[in-house]
């Protein structure tokens, strides 16, 4: 739950050759909960263009031949937009979503073989040093996803990602405080005819006492317009929870968590195995190897 009227969602991304791949060797993940690799990169300056130009050119059908080998479930490339400039962190995040617990990342044979697939006119090599003149890796969020309801993450959505640092003793608390309060709410917007998603995830890795943030929870909006309107809590929260305001809640969740940021997020484009689910309606829907095409 944001501080906000409006929630944002949050991507977690893969930097694989900027965008390409943070891909396994493996035809499936094993068995567990869903998990999600978040590659934050910055563009260099000047470069935009030409990255935007990669990424439609290279990044997009190298993901869709890994996609139909089955290398991961879906894939998720998007464009800040807030903060954006100096003071942003990432100016993309790419962000691959897996069944289970998360496969190693691809090796140069593996990249290699999906490029030729995709009948790319690049190689290994030349791909790697095209992306290392226009971006760099910031750093890499390996995620489980929680719970999640609403549609699926499509191209030219908004999405706000909330990231909470969890007191110590105090993860079960917030996530009951977020799935029993945020999530009916959610449902009934979605009912009354609402077009976006919702999720809660939890930080696998990095960890530790230098982690900035814990926990991420996620609200994805169909447009411009629904992003600035946001979830009216206003006239909905009597109705989904009458017996309790959510000024109460909102303080009740402060003594769970601290708000460590809240970004802002277009897709500019999304690759799926097949259509599975999300991140977003549900549980389930970034350190590159030396072999990979980071």
């Amino acid at each position: 739950m944001s501080v906000a009227p409006s929630r944002s969602l949050v991507l977690v991304a893969a930097w694989i050759t900027v965008g390409l791949a943070a891909g396994t060797s493996f035809a499936q993940a094993p068995a567990g909960p869903g998990t999600i690799r978040d590659y934050c990169i910055t563009v260099a300056p000047g470069k935009v263009a030409e990255y935007e130009t990669f990424l439609k050119d290279v990044t997009i059908p190298l993901s869709r031949a890994r996609a139909e080998a089955a290398e991961f479930e879906w894939l998720i490339v998007a464009r800040g937009v807030f903060p954006a400039g100096s003071s942003a962190r990432c100016d993309y995040r790419i962000v691959y979503g897996y069944k289970g617990l998360p496969p190693e990342a691809a090796s140069r044979e593996t990249i290699t073989a999906a490029l030729k697939s995709a009948k790319a006119t690049i190689s290994f090599d030349e791909m790697v040093a095209r992306r290392d003149a226009l971006t760099h890796l910031v750093g890499v969020d390996l995620w489980y996803a929680i719970e999640g309801v609403g549609a699926d993450v499509a191209k030219d959505n908004y999405v706000v990602l909330n990231h909470n640092t969890v007191k110590d003793g105090q993860f079960a608390e917030w996530q009951k405080l977020e799935t029993t309060y945020w999530k009916p709410l959610v449902q009934a917007w979605l009912k009354a005819g609402g077009k976006g998603s919702w999720s809660i995830s939890s930080l696998r890795w990095p960890t530790g006492t230098s982690a900035p943030y814990s926990s991420l929870s996620v609200d994805v909006f169909a447009d411009w317009n629904s992003l600035v309107r946001g979830v009216p809590i206003d006239t909905l929260w009597p109705k989904v929870h009458p017996t309790i305001t959510s000024a109460e809640v909102f303080e009740r969740l402060a003594k769970t968590r601290s708000v460590y940021d809240q970004e802002v997020y277009k897709v500019v484009d999304v690759v799926e195995a097949k259509k599975s689910t999300s991140l977003i309606s549900s549980p389930g829907r970034m350190t590159p190897s030396t072999t990979t095409a980071q």
